[in-house]
Formats: structure tokens, sequence, C-alpha cells
């Protein structure tokens, strides 16, 4: 790793640029912001249409504000690099590094004010290496584990190379005057293409390296090398929305240098959640994860059948070859589909069980369960927790210590991989609300 870079001067030219603002929809009665209409994007292989001959798209470009300006309008885009930053500083500055991101006005203004910022990316245990990337056994490269790891541990914690809205903006759009919808889609790609250039512009070197390095799924359906690459590599950023959070137009999306290169299993072994306040990504294992395995997550929905998550993984150019693709039955695609009713019967069954301790209590059913989840690698549904507690709840009231303690280290460690956090922290957090 290339240490002491200097922000060059181009990139720090363009510090706070602001685009032109959002042409938002308007609000419904109730203040909340109705859903945009949504812009399916093409994929593979396909005959990309062609503006007119002779079209020029629109390449406006706003003033510049100071790196440390807040005082932007509700919906102006602004490129900006999070944490601030200055001209000449080095990694050993800011060991964590920096993200370069586009965002709406009260979206800096929303992450600058969390508690907090800009704390540090958490390090892992001892500040161990537990990550190496290499040549995967599916193809191109992927992560791997350099040390046994244990359910909850974390794996890595970076900062993104770069957050940006999700979908399309309307600042970003040109006249539609004389263009088919196709070709619309493509002047759309091809603008918003040179915005993202501009990000790209203001990294680092070595950041712009790792970016440009990483694998593009999207090379033959008119997206250009840095939307490819998003589209890509793209992990949704949770918290992080223009609008209502059900509206994934609204969204933003996050490219990362270490995660991003993580393959993916519809049973996999590690999940992952991002921290606001020192605007990282943390990578956790699900379960116990042996030395040399290769670290994975799913892309798409695990809780769908196998054909529904094929479907869902198309646009990504992948055939999940997967143990819970290539063993899929009847039987495992009802458990996927069917996981959270089975749990909320069982759950409702112990609440029974707690009032009346006459009636049968949910051991049996919630062991079986929990073998089933297990063998099929689904541990990384939040309901996981439930069975978990409530198999430590029957056994401690059995007084089979041993037995509850097994589970409750068991829940201990599932919070830890969810939310980065014991049960009891959850448990006093959740109280002090």
């Amino acid at each position: 790793m290339k240490r002491g870079f200097l922000k060059t001067a181009k990139a720090k030219k363009t510090e706070g640029i602001a685009l032109p603002p959002v042409a938002s929809t308007p609000p419904n009665g109730d203040g909340s912001f109705a859903p945009r209409p949504h812009i399916k994007l093409p994929y593979g292989k396909v005959e990309t249409a062609r503006p007119p001959e002779g079209f020029v798209s629109n390449k406006v470009f706003g003033r510049e504000f100071s790196g440390d300006t807040v005082d932007y309008s509700e919906n102006a885009i602004i490129l900006t690099t999070l944490p601030s930053m200055n001209l000449g500083a080095t990694l050993d500055d800011e060991p964590d590094n920096w993200t370069e991101c586009i965002l709406a006005g009260h979206i800096k203004r929303r992450i600058l004010s969390t508690p907090g910022f800009p704390r540090s990316v958490e390090k892992t245990a001892g500040g161990k290496v537990n990550h190496r990337v290499g040549p995967s056994p599916f193809g191109g490269l992927g992560v791997f584990a350099t040390r046994p790891v244990r359910t909850g541990d974390l794996i890595v914690a970076e900062r993104p190379l770069l957050i940006s809205p999700r979908g399309f903006r309307e600042a970003v759009l040109s006249s539609s005057k004389g263009l088919t919808q196709e070709e619309m889609i493509q002047v759309q790609m091809q603008e918003w293409e040179e915005q993202l250039g501009i990000a790209l512009k203001r990294m680092t070197d070595e950041n712009r390296k790792a970016f440009m390095a990483l694998a593009n799924s999207h090379t033959e359906d008119g997206s250009g090398p840095i939307l490819g690459i998003i589209r890509t590599n793209g992990y949704k950023v949770p918290g992080l929305y223009d609008g209502h959070e059900d509206d994934d137009t609204r969204a933003y999306t996050a490219v990362l240098n270490i995660m991003s290169r993580i393959n993916h299993s519809c049973s996999p072994n590690t999940r992952h959640r991002f921290d606001m306040a020192s605007l990282s990504f943390e990578l956790r294992a699900i379960r116990d994860i042996k030395k040399g395995e290769e670290l994975f997550y799913s892309y798409c929905d695990i809780f769908r059948t196998k054909s529904e998550r094929a479907e869902e993984l198309a646009p990504y150019g992948i055939v999940c070859a997967c143990p819970g693709c290539v063993g899929a039955t009847k039987e495992t695609d009802l458990l996927r589909s069917e996981l959270e009713k089975r749990i909320e019967k069982i759950q409702a069954d112990h609440h029974v069980w707690m009032k009346d301790r006459s009636r049968p209590n949910v051991l049996a059913s919630s062991l079986k369960l929990i073998a089933e989840i297990e063998k099929e690698g689904l541990s990384s549904t939040p309901s996981f927790a439930l069975l978990l507690g409530m198999v430590a709840a029957v056994y401690s009231a059995s007084d089979n210590t041993n037995s509850a303690m097994k589970y409750l280290d068991q829940l201990n460690n599932h919070c830890r991989a969810s939310t980065g956090r014991s049960s009891e922290q959850v448990a006093l957090r959740s109280n002090s609300k």
C-alpha cells in the first residue's frame, strides 16, 4: 500500500461543486415525497440506442463552495470529500481514508450532524488482518479468511471509495425532445458517467486505481466504465435517502475497496452493517469461519426460491453455484420462503407457554428449525435471534444452566454479527429509548 500521497490540485479545485438543484417530485399531502417513476436500466448484451446526430447533452457545472459549507438548498447536489481533508493531507493524517461523495445538501448536513462524526473506523481484535484478496475458484478475485473467525467477529471495516445516488437525478437529464425512450436512457447514462468522472478525479491516485480495478458486469449495456462498476459492486447505504426509505430511487450506493470484492452466495457466511458516525461499513461473520475459507455475502434476497433468486441475480451475470442453489429442493425452497412464518408460529406458541407452563414448550420445534437454518446457511435472518433466545429461556426454566448458557452465547454472537453490539448492549439500548 502506498502511503503519503497528496490530494491533486486538479481534484482539490472541484471541492464542494454544487450541481443544479434536483427537481423533486412534489410531496404528498402528508409532507412525504411521492415515489419517482423507476427507470429500468438495460443489462446484458444489448443494442444501445444512440442520440440523433448533432444532439448535444447538457453539461452544466455549478459554482464552487468551500469544503466546510453546509448551507446548501435542500435539493442541491454536491461533490464533497468526507471526512473533510486539507491539501497535502496523507494517510498518516487520516489512516481510515476518505470517501468521495455525491450527495444532496441535506444528506451532507445529516452526516456531519451525526453524533461522534467523524469517529474512527472500528478495528479488528488486536488489529489483526483477518482477510486477504486472491483468486476465487468461482472466477475472478474473492476475499478469504486469513485466520479462524468466530461468529460475530469483525473481519474488516472500511470507508467506501465512493458514495453516490443509487438512481439518476433529474439534474443530469437532457431535453427529451426528439428522443426515443431508449435513446433518452442512454443520454442519461452518458451524462451521469460524466458527473461520476468528476468524483473519481477527486480521488487519491490509490483510491482511483482500486476503484477502476473492480469487476464490471455491465460492459455491453451502454453503461460507462464508472457506472458499470457501481452497478456491479454497489452496496445500498442504510439511512441515506432523499425521501422515503422505501423509494429505492432516492437511496444511495457505496463502492468499497475490499468488501466490493466479496463474491455472492445464497448461503452467506458474512453480513455487513453501515455505521454513519464513522462513515464505514463493517463486515462480520454470521457463523464460524475456517482459515482459508472464502467469504461470501448475498447479492439477492436469500429468502426466496431458487428460480426467484436466479432471476434477481441475472443482471449481475451470475449463475449461482452455491450449496443453497446446487442442493435446492422443494423442501429448501419452502424453508426459505416460509421461514419467517414458521418462526412467528413458534414465537406465538412460546408466548402461550410463558403464561402457562403446563402447555407444551417450543424446545423441540425450535431446535429442529435451528438445525435446518444452519444447514441451509440462513442464520443471517434477524429472527434467528428469537429462536436462540426462546431455546435459552426454555432451558433456563428447566434449570439446565449449561444448555441455557450455550444458547445465550450463540445469541450474543449473533447480536454482534447483526449490530456490532452484544445482546446485553442491545437490550440496554432498547430499554433506554
